[in-house]
């Protein structure tokens, strides 16, 4: 856990320090996951996120779920390519993410677990106030003894405040 505490300090830390204006926004998703259990299963989830977002950076806090499936991730993105086109409406990124799951199935005896992996994806900026994100993601789950990986996609919509 220490490990996890410090990797998430060294992430944050740039995100602070040359940066000053960022851009808060709210966002709802729907996400499907691929879940790696001795039965594979796949859940269509909702959920709600908040983050902020600089030129450069994007953090967000993102809460997916279901009947059997819960997950409350973090997200730290790096985008990508400003450089060389500007800042265009459509933004690349690559990210870490860092979570809970719970997954409730009756074959199962653990049904909690942590997890950490990596996204990318596409921003697509509707208007100023309003973009639309496409991404995958996979993630590695840590003290779940039945459940290896989760991977799958998100289509998300975030309004700028």
């Amino acid at each position: 856990m220490s490990r996890i505490l410090v990797l998430f300090s060294l992430l944050f830390s740039p995100l602070f320090a040359q940066e000053t204006e960022e851009f808060p926004f709210l966002g709802v998703t729907v996400s499907t996951q691929s879940i790696d259990i001795a039965h594979s299963n796949n859940e269509t989830t909702l959920g709600i996120r908040y983050g902020k977002q600089t030129v450069d950076w994007r953090t967000m806090f993102s809460y997916f779920g279901n009947s059997s499936y819960k997950s409350f991730t973090l997200e730290i993105d790096k985008i990508l390519m400003d450089e060389m086109f500007g800042t265009p409406k459509v933004r690349p990124y690559l990210g870490f993410s860092l979570g809970t799951v719970k997954y409730e199935d009756s074959s199962l005896t653990d049904t909690r677990g942590y997890f950490y992996g990596g996204d990318l994806g596409l921003i697509i900026y509707a208007t100023d106030k309003i973009d639309a994100d496409l991404s995958y993601h996979y993630y590695k789950v840590e003290e779940f003894d039945t459940l290896d990986n989760i991977q799958g996609g998100t289509l998300a919509l975030h309004y700028f405040y």
